[in-house]
């Protein structure tokens, strides 16, 4: 144990001009990972430096409820992060969660953990990068798990600190969505994280909550109270503190410090000094971000800004890639879905999650999700094709051209942006999960306080467009196997393309002036009742278009802004995750992401830290600090 008065916390004037082996920029989902492992050897010093703080209250470990985007202080989550008007959303901005505090997004993302499919990696090997590929990963993935669900795999890890386990529904819904699934020939799949699992299929998901009903979060699994406190003396957190800039030494191509301010705003600006590695884990906003204000990137971005260009590397910031998803809205009892608990019965729910860690608050609302790949399916029926017209599996996950493009959530609870009031809603969520299109992330101004501009690529891919459509008929044909079953309640499908127009359009009303919505331009015609509401047998395409462009939003898989490459050319870090032209600046996050994975984005984050920390040891094992 720690003593009471003990705080791990420092402030930036408390690190000011000292010393660190290694400087950890970003204490997030992948920057606790990084920070641990380094910290493992009692013989260097670790700098962890982060703009939130740890914050580790009793609302950040309850599964469900740490995952409402409302609880803004309480979480660290931080909401004015925005993209710009995008040209393929009538014009409309989407906000970008993210969180600021130790464990990053892991502390408020669905918990959901899937390594990615080995034909996504095969991609990467496909690239160049052959260092990359699925074999070489596994090991990381194993080492990372402790995968209580699957007790007995010999393809899963189990003394990993991420405790994984697999929570189902308590609603009569979920063995009808199964039926569903395999009326129009998906399997029912258990395992999607094994590496021998087909390419598509509705899996059961495994989700990072511990046996006692607890979120497992980066910050907890890897740099806990427990764990700052026996390393006090060779690791240090810096909270409430925002890297700049990096000094560089141009001479020696090596950076030698980071520069840190208050995040609050408080003025002074400080300089903790590396003698090793300096590794960025900002994420993929913030770490393009920190290496534009240090002048790396493109020659273009430095001088607009007039800072001196360190080095020249256009693909900085160049490559923002995402999952978006276009929800399908089903309305339901409340008793079968997560908004019972808006009810009288929540306290109930609550006592017995603080008391037993059981109950709808130790669940999340994503429990099984189908994978699928749109040149699977067919047209006109909406089938999926286990072999294509020659004769060749689709369902052989360890090829590229497999990897599914679209993932189907399906979540016990509302997934549109905003609440609907006095509706209760299970979501069929489709997430192009393989996107073509690419934005960008630049800088407004030389001020590390401030949100970058980011050009968000919705649906700037005609082939994007394509795939999203294919997506919404399939899940409507999916939720109309729903409502045709023997599913004992009425399902009425209420937010989906060709239904209702007064319901999307008094949705949009309650929008921000920051979402730059439209108004919704109503006619006469279209009143409620005033017309059949369509099927995905006759919804036209041009209806599914509509709607796309006004109810697609980030599924916060955000990566790709620093990719690695074989040329720099093209790409920021090399195989070794080293930024081009510096001998000891790394980067481990998604940034690097040569390619987007068909899969939620935590594991591999954190993969690629693991992966990241091992380089570093190897590169300095057997060296003492000075």
């Amino acid at each position: 144990m720690w003593p009471s008065s003990y705080n791990p916390e420092h402030s930036p004037l408390e690190v000011n001009g000292k010393t660190y082996d290694y400087i950890v920029v970003g204490g997030g989902t992948a920057g606790c990972v990084v920070a641990s492992r380094l910290s493992e050897d009692p013989d260097v010093s670790v700098l962890v430096i982060e703009r939130g703080h740890i914050k580790d209250n009793i609302v950040s470990r309850v599964p469900l409820l740490s995952q409402h985007t409302g609880l803004v202080n309480i979480l660290q989550i931080q909401s004015n992060r925005w993209t710009e008007p995008m040209p393929g959303a009538n014009g409309r901005r989407n906000r970008l969660w993210a969180v600021e505090g130790m464990g990053g997004s892991s502390r408020i993302n669905g918990t959901v953990w899937t390594r990615g499919f080995p034909g996504d990696y095969a991609a990467w090997a496909e690239m160049g990068l052959d260092d990359w590929g699925y074999e070489k990963l596994e090991p990381y993935f194993r080492k990372l798990e402790n995968a209580v669900a699957l007790p007995k795999s010999e393809s899963r890890g189990y003394d990993g600190p991420v405790k994984l386990r697999q929570l189902s529904f308590p609603f009569e819904w979920s063995a009808y969505i199964e039926q569903a699934a395999q009326k129009l020939g998906l399997s029912l799949e258990k395992d999607i994280n094994h590496p021998t699992a087909p390419a598509m299929g509705l899996f059961s998901l495994d989700t990072a909550i511990d046996q006692t009903g607890k979120r497992v979060s980066a910050y907890t699994a890897y740099l806990s109270k427990a764990v700052t406190y026996q390393r006090r003396n060779r690791l240090t957190l810096c909270t409430g503190a925002a890297a700049s800039r990096l000094e560089v030494d141009l001479q020696t191509g090596l950076v030698t410090g980071v520069y840190v301010k208050y995040s609050n705003g408080i003025p002074g600006e400080f300089l903790v000094k590396a003698r090793r590695e300096v590794i960025v884990c900002s994420g993929a906003i913030g770490t393009p971000q920190l290496l534009l204000l240090s002048g790396i990137g493109p020659t273009s971005s430095s001088e607009k800004f007039g800072i001196p260009l360190v080095r020249e590397l256009p693909a900085v910031g160049a490559t923002l890639s995402d999952h978006y998803s276009f929800p399908i809205e089903l309305e339901l009892p409340k008793k079968e879905t997560f908004h019972f608990l808006e009810t009288i019965w929540a306290i109930w729910h609550m006592l017995l999650w603080l008391l037993f860690g059981r109950g709808l608050f130790s669940l999340t609302p994503i429990s099984s999700s189908i994978f699928v790949r749109t040149g699977t399916i067919d047209k006109n029926t909406m089938q999926v094709n286990s072999h294509d017209e020659d004769g060749h599996s689709n369902l052989d996950a360890s090829l590229s051209r497999n990897v599914p493009d679209i993932e189907v959530m399906t979540i016990a609870t509302n997934s549109v942006e905003r609440p609907i009031e006095g509706c209760s809603f299970m979501s069929l969520y489709p997430t192009l999960a393989q996107p073509y299109g690419s934005g960008r992330v630049e800088l407004i101004n030389t001020d590390a306080l401030s949100q970058p501009r980011i050009t968000y690529p919705m649906f700037t891919d005609k082939r994007d467009i394509e795939a999203a459509r294919l997506a919404v008929r399939f899940t409507m044909r999916l939720a109309s196997e729903l409502q045709h079953s023997k599913y004992p309640y009425p399902v009425k499908l209420v937010f989906a393309p060709g239904q209702d127009p007064s319901i999307l359009e008094e949705w949009e009303r309650t929008a921000s002036i920051e979402h730059n919505v439209p108004k919704p331009n109503k006619r006469a015609d279209e009143g409620p009742g005033s017309r059949e509401n369509k099927t995905w047998k006759n919804v036209t395409d041009e209806e599914i278009d509509d709607y796309l462009r006004r109810v697609s939003h980030t599924s916060l898989h955000l990566s790709s802004t620093c990719p690695m490459s074989n040329d720099e050319k093209s790409g920021v870090v090399d195989q070794e995750l080293r930024v081009y032209g510096f001998g000891n600046l790394r980067i481990a996050d998604t940034s690097v992401f040569p390619k987007v994975p068909s899969c939620h984005t935590m594991a591999p984050a954190m993969m690629v830290a693991e992966r990241c920390a091992d380089m570093v040891k190897a590169a300095w094992k057997g060296r003492k600090s000075q």
